[in-house]
Order: structure tokens, then C-alpha cells, then sequence
């Protein structure tokens, strides 16, 4: 039951500690990517935006941590040849600094760290696509710690994906995606085309086309927009007492590229939530909070922010 906090640098780790953090994620890239492998990314976003600077601000970040858990990205959906064995040696080194675990997708990388004896140090990223109890089961037998289940599982889908001796972690705040991630083929090199409008709209009604950008609008925190300075954007925070009774682990907060203001925003929103329901707080009461502080009630009214609707549609219809 822990909220885990996105950081790209040392001084963020006090912040977000106060604001309730329990355990860290960040990325790195390897010395000397670039001229090896070009805009290849070695984690699922760009170094210059979102990645923590270099290894000596990664040792910091652990010492500064004071013993919470700092998980490290190298979750590229894959790698050019040549990157897996970069990776494996980086992540190596990551792990003798202190990092506690390594978010992985690329399969061979996975692999190869499993069998380098890692596996208890790894956790499947939401990026390897891990949607049911076979596939978590594959993991297991392979020694790994954590599988990070993909943010379009419905909660009824995370509860029958979810397999004893093993951790899972679920999205709970911010960044929404037009596709599953896990199965796009883009890390947003030629931009996110997944969002923007293109041909092929002649017939459709101009209501659906609104409806659809809304759509988009809502993914993308609104267009970074914050209400009494939380963050808007998707949210499964109503759904904590349902996800805790299923046994998650982790609460994830998205948003390392994000200034230092809104992550604190972030994880404060979030702590709170879960502290509501560790209190016995139900989904109403959190959702009334939520919207409370964030001074949008339409937004929650409208299901529009939700992560997990179908916590909703089970309660309208007398399930």
C-alpha cells in the first residue's frame, strides 16, 4: 500500500517525501547512448525532458531517500541491436548504486537480467502488456518481483490478472494514452500522432469529432491544467478501497518530466486518498474530497478524469 513518486533529481526527493511519497521511479540513460545508438531512447522518455542527469545524481537520490525504495526505467519497448547489452550492464550498475528494483519491458533485456540473477529486482513495466494470470504467472516463474499492470486494465480485469506471489502496481494518476501503450509502436520520435487530427474525418458528425478532442483533452491532464493547483488529468483515486482489497502494492504517480510544484501537487492528492481509505474512507467520500480540492466536480460527475469507470457503473447498477 504505498504511493510511488516520479523524481529526475536529488532535490525533488525532500518534497516529495513530505508530500507523502513511499518509494521513488526515475530514468537513466547509459554514458555515451547517444553516439552509440542515435534517438534510440533507452526508457520510455526522452533523457533531456524527464531523465535524471547522470549517476552521480542517481547516488544522491538513494542517499537522500533515506532507505525508501528508488525504482529505475529502462523500459524502452525495445531495443536497436547491440542496446540490450548496454542496458544489461547499465542496469547492473544500477543496481550495485542502491536502486531497489529495474522497470523492464524489452523482453531480452528481462531475460537477460533474470537469468544474470536479478529477477527479484525486476518489475515487469506496463509497457511488456502483462493483462492476465498466465502471462503474471510466466513472470513469476522467472523471479520477478513486481508486474506494473497496464492503465487500460478495467478493475475487474486487474483483480482477474492478479496471482498470489508476486506484487502488482496500478496507474492512479495523471498521463491518459489514446492506445495501449504497450502495443503502440511509437515512442513519440516523429511526435504523438496518436493525439493529433488527421485525415479521414469526412462523415463523421462534428458532436463525435468535439466528443473526441474532448477526449484527448482529458488524457493529456487537460491541457496541464490544474484546479486550486492540483493536477487535472485521468485519476483512479476513488478506486483505492476496491484495488487495496485486491491486494495492489503500489499506487503509481505519473509525471517524472513534470516540474517539481506538480509532482508535489500530485503525490499530496494521492497520499490523502489513500489515507481516507486505510481510515475506512469508501469511494464516494474520496471522490468528494478529490473533487473538493480540486474545485471540478463536473469532471468526476462525468466520469470524465476516470481511470476506472467501471467502479462506477458496477455501483449505478446495483452490483
Amino acid at each position: 500500500m504505498k504511493i510511488l513518486a516520479p523524481l529526475r533529481a536529488p532535490e525533488e526527493v525532500g518534497p516529495l517525501l513530505a508530500a507523502g511519497a513511499d518509494e521513488f521511479f526515475c530514468g537513466l540513460t547509459p554514458p555515451g547512448w547517444a553516439e552509440h545508438f542515435g534517438q534510440a531512447w533507452a526508457n520510455r522518455r526522452s533523457h533531456q525532458s524527464a531523465g535524471v542527469r547522470d549517476l552521480d545524481d542517481f547516488a544522491r537520490i538513494v542517499a537522500l531517500a533515506g532507505g525508501k525504495e528508488v525504482h529505475v526505467a529502462l523500459n524502452a519497448p525495445f531495443y536497436p541491436p547491440g542496446g540490450v547489452e548496454v542496458m544489461a550492464a547499465f542496469g547492473q550498475e544500477l543496481l550495485e548504486l542502491g536502486a531497489a528494483a529495474l522497470i523492464v519491458a524489452d523482453l531480452d533485456l528481462l531475460l537477460t537480467l533474470a537469468v544474470a540473477g536479478h529477477g527479484a529486482r525486476l518489475h515487469v513495466s506496463s509497457l511488456a502488456t502483462c493483462i492476465n494470470p498466465e502471462a503474471a504467472a510466466f513472470y513469476r516463474e522467472l523471479g520477478v518481483a513486481r508486474i506494473i499492470l497496464p492503465r487500460h486494465l478495467t478493475l475487474a480485469e486487474i483483480e482477474a490478472a492478479m496471482i498470489p506471489g508476486m506484487e502488482f502496481e496500478v496507474f492512479l494518476l495523471n498521463d491518459g494514452c489514446v492506445f495501449e501503450e504497450g502495443l503502440c509502436a511509437t515512442t513519440h520520435a516523429a511526435g504523438a500522432f496518436c493525439t493529433m487530427d488527421g485525415e479521414g474525418t469526412e462523415g463523421i458528425s462534428a458532436e463525435t469529432l468535439e466528443r473526441y478532442a474532448f477526449w484527448k483533452w482529458t488524457l493529456n491532464h487537460c491541457g496541464c491544467r490544474t484546479g486550486n493547483g492540483y493536477p487535472m488529468g485521468p485519476c483512479g483515486m476513488c478506486a483505492i478501497p476496491r484495488l487495496l482489497g485486491s491486494g495492489v502494492t503500489s499506487f503509481k504517480v505519473v509525471g517524472r518530466e513534470a516540474s517539481l510544484e506538480r509532482k508535489v501537487a500530485s503525490v499530496r492528492i494521492a497520499a490523502r486518498s489513500l489515507r481516507l481509505a486505510r481510515e475506512g474512507g469508501g469511494p464516494e467520500e474520496i471522490r468528494q474530497a478529490v473533487s473538493d480540492l480540486r474545485g471540478w466536480p463536473q469532471m468526476c460527475e462525468g466520469r470524465h478524469l476516470c481511470y476506472y469507470p467501471d467502479l462506477w457503473a458496477r455501483k449505478e447498477s446495483g452490483c
